[in-house]
């Protein structure tokens, strides 16, 4: 199978829960979306208006046509990248809820971040009306909060990696046979 096949493959298997899925299938369909959010990210910047006309009171270009484009493309790409990520576990003998624990440690990274992101506001806000000792702790805290953050974030992210570039189990598992 060549590695086009192998990236679209998801969309055939779109609602497919059940199964096994290959690191082939898996890693150039992480690829193709990897691609297609990098185009539009590009195009949505050199489409972007200048400085001057976002400042122009009665400029309203609020959301651009390829911004409409992007968010389409991950309301359609949300079922697809779910299924091969369950798919891929089976693959390696894990149940598919373990994407829930990865899910949620992105989700407690990016809280523990926005609460660094509000310890250091509350903190400014305290030097506005004077109170010096307590901002000092304040970012302290937030310190802290970030570098939890970045090692629960990085231990999740280095803990995926790893099982989704874990060999296949070659044998039959309680998931199925090997996927071809």
């Amino acid at each position: 199978m060549s590695p086009i096949n192998y990236a679209i493959l998801p969309f055939y298997r779109y609602f497919d829960f059940k199964g096994r899925s290959t690191r082939s299938e898996f890693w150039w369909f992480s690829l193709l979306l990897v691609l297609v959010g990098l185009l539009f990210f590009i195009i949505s910047i050199n489409t972007m208006p200048s400085f001057e006309d976002m400042m122009d009171p009665y400029y309203d270009d609020s959301y651009g046509f390829v911004d409409y484009l992007s968010l389409i493309w991950n309301l359609v790409i949300i079922i697809p990248s779910i299924s091969v990520t369950v798919r891929r576990l089976h693959d390696i003998n894990r149940t598919g809820w373990w994407e829930a624990a990865f899910i949620g440690g992105y989700c407690l990274s990016t809280i523990l971040f926005v609460g660094a992101i509000i310890t250091i506001a509350m903190s400014f806000f305290m030097s506005l009306d004077g109170d010096f000792n307590s901002m000092a702790s304040s970012f302290g805290s937030a310190y802290v909060l970030i570098g939890i953050g970045l090692i629960v974030g990085l231990g999740t992210l280095i803990w995926s990696i790893i099982w989704f570039a874990t060999p296949s189990v070659h044998q039959d598992n309680r998931f199925g046979p090997p996927a071809p």
